[in-house]
């Protein structure tokens, strides 16, 4: 895998956020847009991306300072899913947001207005030591799926 200064159509947008495999990373934003030529099995779509992630708890997956493929999401049900998510903060939307990537699981209620979240669950993959994020109600207003994880991305080369 190669990272360039400018796309082509072999290549797809690798954003410079550091994602968090552990708890919420600290607030950023992308700054620097370089981009990843895949190699041919890996067909270059509109909808991926690329982002690095640093941390263990989802070491069984995705080793520390992997580059990992994913897929933006465009709806639909995420349970069961790796995604990468954002949580912000609606009273700094300056400040840039958090970012974590954990499997996804959710309990929802329904009343005659439809449905909400009654609680989010991110579950690390790793060992018993990383504990799940757990979401409840309000809390989970300020989270946004952006993506679904495809794959780790290895052998980076400048």
């Amino acid at each position: 895998i190669r990272i360039l200064e400018s796309p082509n159509e072999r290549t797809i947008p690798f954003y410079d956020l550091k994602i968090a495999a552990g708890s919420f990373s600290s607030q950023q934003q992308a700054e620097n847009i370089n981009y990843i030529e895949l190699e041919s099995e890996n067909k270059a779509r509109g909808d991926y991306f690329a982002c690095r992630v640093i941390g263990e708890s989802m070491n069984k997956i995705i080793p520390n300072d992997s580059i990992c493929l994913f897929e933006k999401y465009s709806g639909g049900s995420r349970n069961g899913k790796i995604v990468l998510v954002e949580m912000t903060d609606f009273k700094d939307s300056d400040t840039g947001s958090n970012y974590t990537i954990k499997e996804y699981t959710s309990k929802k209620t329904t009343s005659e207005e439809g449905w909400k979240h009654e609680e989010i669950i991110l579950l690390p993959k790793s060992n018993k030591s990383y504990p799940p994020i757990v979401l409840r109600d309000e809390e989970t207003i300020n989270l946004k799926v952006i993506g679904i994880f495809i794959k780790v991305l290895s052998d980076i080369q400048s």
